[in-house]
Protein backbone atom coordinates (compact mmCIF):
# COMPACT_ATOMS: atom_id res chain seq x y z
CA UNK A 1 0.00 0.00 0.00
CA UNK A 2 1.60 3.11 -1.34
CA UNK A 3 1.76 6.68 1.10
CA UNK A 4 0.13 9.71 -0.31
CA UNK A 5 3.44 12.18 0.02
CA UNK A 6 2.80 14.46 3.05
CA UNK A 7 2.05 17.68 0.92
CA UNK A 8 -0.35 16.14 -1.46
CA UNK A 9 -2.62 15.14 2.22
CA UNK A 10 -2.41 18.44 3.26
CA UNK A 11 -3.26 20.19 -0.18
CA UNK A 12 -6.16 17.50 -0.35
CA UNK A 13 -7.56 18.83 3.16
CA UNK A 14 -6.89 22.38 1.93
CA UNK A 15 -9.12 21.85 -1.19
CA UNK A 16 -11.46 20.07 0.23
CA UNK A 17 -10.82 16.79 -1.34
CA UNK A 18 -10.71 13.58 0.28
CA UNK A 19 -7.41 11.67 -0.27
CA UNK A 20 -7.71 8.43 -1.21
CA UNK A 21 -5.08 6.23 0.93
CA UNK A 22 -6.70 2.76 0.58
CA UNK A 23 -4.76 0.02 -0.70
CA UNK A 24 -5.53 0.74 -4.41
CA UNK A 25 -2.26 2.23 -4.27
CA UNK A 26 -0.53 5.91 -5.65
CA UNK A 27 -1.25 5.58 -9.19
CA UNK A 28 -5.32 5.48 -8.08
CA UNK A 29 -4.57 7.95 -5.39
CA UNK A 30 -3.02 10.63 -7.66
CA UNK A 31 -5.79 10.19 -10.87
CA UNK A 32 -8.06 11.23 -7.51
CA UNK A 33 -6.76 14.74 -8.12
CA UNK A 34 -7.81 17.10 -11.05
CA UNK A 35 -4.50 18.68 -12.98
CA UNK A 36 -4.31 22.20 -12.95
CA UNK A 37 -4.45 24.62 -10.36
CA UNK A 38 -6.83 23.68 -6.64
CA UNK A 39 -8.73 26.25 -5.01
CA UNK A 40 -7.47 26.23 -1.14
CA UNK A 41 -10.61 26.67 1.50
CA UNK A 42 -8.35 26.79 4.81
CA UNK A 43 -6.66 30.13 4.01
CA UNK A 44 -6.23 32.78 6.71
CA UNK A 45 -6.14 36.62 5.33
CA UNK A 46 -4.45 39.91 6.84
CA UNK A 47 -4.55 43.32 4.86
CA UNK A 48 -3.54 46.33 5.73
CA UNK A 49 -3.33 49.76 3.77
CA UNK A 50 -1.10 52.68 3.67
CA UNK A 51 -2.62 55.89 2.84
CA UNK A 52 0.48 57.48 2.41
CA UNK A 53 1.34 55.24 -0.35
CA UNK A 54 4.92 54.23 0.80
CA UNK A 55 6.27 50.41 0.09
CA UNK A 56 5.14 47.74 2.40
CA UNK A 57 8.13 45.29 2.41
CA UNK A 58 10.60 44.67 0.41
CA UNK A 59 13.73 42.01 0.17
CA UNK A 60 16.28 44.80 -0.27
CA UNK A 61 18.52 46.65 2.05
CA UNK A 62 15.87 49.86 2.48
CA UNK A 63 12.48 50.67 1.66
CA UNK A 64 11.67 53.00 -1.29
CA UNK A 65 10.91 57.11 -0.83
CA UNK A 66 7.42 58.09 -1.38
CA UNK A 67 8.46 60.03 -4.64
CA UNK A 68 5.68 59.51 -6.88
CA UNK A 69 7.98 58.62 -10.10
CA UNK A 70 6.53 55.74 -11.72
CA UNK A 71 9.66 53.58 -10.77
CA UNK A 72 8.76 53.79 -7.16
CA UNK A 73 5.19 53.06 -7.56
CA UNK A 74 6.42 50.34 -9.24
CA UNK A 75 9.21 49.54 -6.64
CA UNK A 76 5.98 49.27 -4.14
CA UNK A 77 4.55 46.30 -5.89
CA UNK A 78 5.79 43.16 -3.70
CA UNK A 79 4.94 39.43 -4.33
CA UNK A 80 6.51 36.82 -2.24
CA UNK A 81 5.87 33.50 -0.92
CA UNK A 82 7.54 32.20 2.19
CA UNK A 83 7.97 28.46 3.16
CA UNK A 84 10.50 29.22 6.07
CA UNK A 85 11.35 31.26 8.95
CA UNK A 86 14.75 32.91 6.52
CA UNK A 87 12.31 33.80 4.09
CA UNK A 88 10.68 35.71 6.31
CA UNK A 89 14.15 37.43 7.88
CA UNK A 90 15.16 38.53 4.51
CA UNK A 91 12.10 40.98 3.95
CA UNK A 92 11.86 44.25 5.50
CA UNK A 93 8.77 45.88 6.85
CA UNK A 94 7.88 49.25 7.02
CA UNK A 95 8.17 50.74 10.50
CA UNK A 96 4.45 51.71 10.57
CA UNK A 97 0.97 50.35 11.46
CA UNK A 98 0.48 48.33 8.49
CA UNK A 99 4.10 47.00 7.47
CA UNK A 100 3.40 46.07 11.32
CA UNK A 101 0.42 44.15 10.73
CA UNK A 102 1.65 42.37 7.77
CA UNK A 103 4.97 41.35 9.49
CA UNK A 104 3.26 40.13 12.66
CA UNK A 105 0.92 38.12 10.89
CA UNK A 106 3.61 36.66 9.07
CA UNK A 107 5.58 35.47 11.90
CA UNK A 108 2.88 34.06 13.52
CA UNK A 109 3.04 31.18 10.84
CA UNK A 110 4.65 27.70 11.62
CA UNK A 111 6.19 26.94 8.34
CA UNK A 112 6.00 23.63 9.39
CA UNK A 113 2.57 23.12 8.11
CA UNK A 114 2.04 26.52 6.46
CA UNK A 115 3.13 29.07 4.19
CA UNK A 116 2.72 32.40 3.38
CA UNK A 117 1.55 34.19 0.59
CA UNK A 118 2.75 37.80 0.46
CA UNK A 119 1.06 41.03 -2.04
CA UNK A 120 1.46 44.91 -1.58
CA UNK A 121 -0.04 46.80 -4.52
CA UNK A 122 -0.16 50.29 -5.39
CA UNK A 123 -4.29 51.65 -5.45
CA UNK A 124 -5.54 54.69 -6.43
CA UNK A 125 -6.82 56.46 -3.37
CA UNK A 126 -10.32 56.29 -4.53
CA UNK A 127 -10.11 52.78 -4.59
CA UNK A 128 -10.40 49.57 -2.94
CA UNK A 129 -8.46 46.30 -3.99
CA UNK A 130 -10.88 42.91 -2.69
CA UNK A 131 -9.62 39.47 -2.34
CA UNK A 132 -11.40 36.81 -4.10
CA UNK A 133 -9.72 33.45 -3.96
CA UNK A 134 -6.46 31.96 -3.89
CA UNK A 135 -5.38 28.11 -5.54
CA UNK A 136 -2.05 26.42 -5.36
CA UNK A 137 -0.67 24.23 -8.58
CA UNK A 138 -1.38 20.66 -7.22
CA UNK A 139 1.60 19.16 -9.67
CA UNK A 140 4.11 21.47 -8.43
CA UNK A 141 3.51 20.73 -4.80
CA UNK A 142 3.78 17.14 -5.17
CA UNK A 143 7.53 18.14 -6.22
CA UNK A 144 8.12 20.49 -2.72
CA UNK A 145 7.57 23.18 -4.97
CA UNK A 146 5.00 25.71 -3.76
CA UNK A 147 3.17 27.62 -7.02
CA UNK A 148 0.18 29.84 -5.05
CA UNK A 149 -1.93 32.39 -7.60
CA UNK A 150 -4.62 34.84 -5.67
CA UNK A 151 -7.08 36.70 -7.34
CA UNK A 152 -8.32 40.48 -6.73
CA UNK A 153 -10.66 42.78 -7.88
CA UNK A 154 -10.93 46.65 -7.68
CA UNK A 155 -13.82 48.78 -6.63
CA UNK A 156 -14.68 51.99 -5.61
CA UNK A 157 -14.85 53.16 -1.77
CA UNK A 158 -17.51 54.08 0.04
CA UNK A 159 -19.14 57.47 -0.82
CA UNK A 160 -18.33 59.14 2.30
CA UNK A 161 -14.48 58.26 2.41
CA UNK A 162 -12.62 61.29 1.76
CA UNK A 163 -9.76 60.52 -1.15
CA UNK A 164 -7.90 62.08 -3.46
CA UNK A 165 -8.60 61.17 -6.53
CA UNK A 166 -4.77 61.76 -7.84
CA UNK A 167 -3.31 60.03 -5.31
CA UNK A 168 -2.71 56.60 -4.38
CA UNK A 169 -2.52 54.15 -1.07
CA UNK A 170 -0.52 51.12 -1.00
CA UNK A 171 -2.50 47.80 0.23
CA UNK A 172 -0.98 44.87 1.24
CA UNK A 173 -2.29 41.15 1.65
CA UNK A 174 -0.48 38.00 3.10
CA UNK A 175 -2.25 34.94 3.02
CA UNK A 176 -1.63 31.90 5.38
CA UNK A 177 -1.94 28.45 3.41
CA UNK A 178 -2.01 25.58 5.14
CA UNK A 179 0.21 23.65 3.03
CA UNK A 180 4.05 23.61 3.64
CA UNK A 181 6.47 23.26 1.14
CA UNK A 182 10.74 23.69 0.85
CA UNK A 183 10.76 25.98 -1.47
CA UNK A 184 8.84 28.12 -3.93
CA UNK A 185 9.77 28.72 -7.62
CA UNK A 186 6.94 30.80 -9.17
CA UNK A 187 3.51 32.58 -8.02
CA UNK A 188 0.79 34.37 -10.43
CA UNK A 189 -2.24 37.19 -9.47
CA UNK A 190 -4.84 38.25 -11.13
CA UNK A 191 -6.69 42.01 -10.94
CA UNK A 192 -10.15 42.61 -12.44
CA UNK A 193 -10.98 46.25 -12.69
CA UNK A 194 -14.21 45.97 -11.26
CA UNK A 195 -15.97 43.71 -8.14
CA UNK A 196 -18.90 41.93 -9.61
CA UNK A 197 -21.88 41.58 -7.73
CA UNK A 198 -23.56 38.69 -6.61
CA UNK A 199 -22.31 35.38 -5.71
CA UNK A 200 -18.75 34.87 -4.65
CA UNK A 201 -16.61 32.74 -5.45
CA UNK A 202 -16.99 28.92 -4.64
CA UNK A 203 -14.17 28.87 -2.40
CA UNK A 204 -16.42 31.13 0.07
CA UNK A 205 -19.14 29.41 -0.20
CA UNK A 206 -18.10 25.86 0.77
CA UNK A 207 -16.96 27.49 4.28
CA UNK A 208 -19.51 30.46 5.14
CA UNK A 209 -21.92 30.50 7.39
CA UNK A 210 -25.76 31.31 5.87
CA UNK A 211 -26.00 33.22 9.22
CA UNK A 212 -22.49 35.98 8.10
CA UNK A 213 -21.46 37.60 5.82
CA UNK A 214 -18.21 36.67 5.33
CA UNK A 215 -14.83 38.31 5.99
CA UNK A 216 -13.36 38.05 2.81
CA UNK A 217 -11.13 41.37 2.73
Amino acid sequence: MAEIPRRRALLAVASGIAALSGCSGSETASNSYPTGERPIEGYELEKARDERGGALVTADDGLPSLSADERALQRRATRRVLVADADLAALTFAETDAGETLRSFCAATDFDAASVYLLAMSVDACREVRFRSVAVERDELADDDLHPHADFCQAYRPADVECEGDAFHTVGFAIRLPVAASRSTGSGSGMSSSCQQGEPPTVFNASASSETDGDGA
